[in-house]
């Protein structure tokens, strides 16, 4: 068969591009630009740090958990009180009929103040501060999720803009391909069933370009969503996805986790709030005394000024229902503690095999294909510029091959995600790709 030279010169350019795209098999590096923002210049681009700190304030669930920090922050305020009460005053007047005077006025005033015993005012203080602590530790588990999003959703907008580039590739392959066939079957060339093939295979081309679109669009709308910024704003991100040997085992992954979760730190300090809450309840069975000082003039009789102490009978309150409540929460935070024990333990075999997995997979690229698939590039360029290769053939392998790259990106994509998760569940960071 003979083709035009300018196909030639087409397909060896395409090699070229092709070869460029192949070379960076281990690390994927991207600038990702909103359709939006073309023919927009001077927007601030932002990487994946910058998209957590965004995220950080602008995520609404992240908001709401910080708002109860300001809620125990409050019952600290109370509790510090000196006194847990005001002072009362009260004052009391009077008129009566005097036989030597004919109208006198007598009055009293008297002053009022509750005490606490027992140290009432430091276990209340104690169980304030316990509290703020676990509302401290249930932020910190919402930015854990939060963090965990975000670089799952980053990466995913960098592949699968990768993908879109690779897919308009081959759909102009099959363009060009698709008009030279089209004038060798007007020109009685090639057979119909020749035609057919090119025409399947462009038809396939585009409805990969398509779903690659959408995968794009939609991972760039849920990276604004945890962003917080709306559908029809301009983002224009940069950052690279690389591949990064992670050697670690699981025990030391479950040990972390015990250690560094957020979540569990939380519900002991729960446990721990209850039993400062248990201890409050029982001084509070002995009720507070009222102290008070009071001055009565009388006309006629000589001014009193005196004082008095009262107290309650707790005969029928006993503080038991705050007891009660009190022992609950503590029973109800021992068993979450028991259950995120075993839940962060399948939590952590879960990623872990994961991992292992994908771990596996990537190393079976970067080890063995992609090697081999950019010396295939080089092969089957010469191959086809000695003759030995048709022009339909030399495409056929350059799209198989440009098929393997997308494979390879989102094995790539998979092994990223799988340590993401690890840092999620393992409650610390394991690699640096900030």
């Amino acid at each position: 068969m003979i083709y035009p030279v300018h196909h030639i010169k087409y397909v060896t350019v395409v090699t070229l591009i092709a070869s460029v795209l192949f070379l960076t098999s281990n690390k994927l590096t991207a600038q990702v630009t909103d359709p939006a923002l073309r023919g927009v210049e001077n927007t601030k681009t932002v990487n994946l740090k910058e998209c957590i700190t965004i995220a950080f304030e602008n995520n609404l669930q992240l908001a709401a958990t910080r708002k109860r920090l300001d809620l125990a922050e409050a019952e600290r305020i109370k509790a510090s009180l000196l006194l847990p009460t005001n002072p009362k005053l009260e004052s009391e007047t009077g008129a009566r009929e005097s036989s030597s005077t004919g109208r006198d006025t007598d009055y009293t005033i008297a002053l009022s103040q509750e005490f606490e015993v027992f140290g009432q005012r430091r276990k209340r203080i104690r169980v304030a501060e316990k509290n703020i602590e676990r509302v401290k530790f249930e932020v910190a588990d919402v930015e854990r999720e939060v963090i965990a999003n975000v670089k799952s959703s980053f990466y995913e907008v960098l592949t699968s803009l990768e993908i879109v580039k690779l897919r308009s590739f081959v759909e102009g392959i099959f363009e060009k391909l698709w008009s030279a066939t089209m004038e060798r079957y007007k020109a009685g060339a090639i057979a119909a069933l020749e035609l057919n093939s090119i025409k399947i295979g462009y038809g396939q081309a585009k409805q990969q370009l398509l779903v690659a679109k959408s995968n794009y669009q939609n991972s760039l709308l849920n990276l604004k969503l945890l962003l917080g910024k709306p559908a029809d704003e301009v983002l224009n991100i940069e950052g690279e996805m690389r591949f990064e040997k992670l050697q670690i085992n699981m025990e030391d992954i479950l040990t972390s986790a015990y250690k560094e979760r957020p979540d569990l730190r939380a519900e002991e300090f729960e446990k721990e709030r209850a039993s400062q809450e248990i201890l409050l309840r029982k001084v509070e069975i002995i009720p507070n005394p009222d102290l008070s000082g009071f001055f009565t003039r009388e006309s006629g009789t000589d001014d009193i000024l005196g004082g008095e102490i009262s107290i309650s009978i707790p005969i029928w309150d006993r503080k038991q229902s705050e007891l009660k409540k009190a022992r609950t929460a503590k029973d109800v935070a021992n068993i979450n503690i028991k259950n995120r024990y075993l839940e962060i333990q399948k939590e952590v075999e879960t990623a872990y095999q994961t991992f292992m997995a994908a771990k596996g997979g990537i190393a079976i690229y970067t080890d063995e294909i992609m090697p081999q698939v950019d010396e295939s590039l080089k092969l089957n360029e010469i191959s086809y510029q000695e003759g030995n290769t048709s022009f339909i053939e030399f495409l056929t392998m350059q799209k198989n091959l440009i098929e393997t790259r997308v494979a390879y990106l989102n094995t790539l994509l998979a092994y990223n995600m799988a340590i993401i998760n690890l840092e999620t569940v393992s409650g610390k960071k394991l690699i640096s790709n900030d």
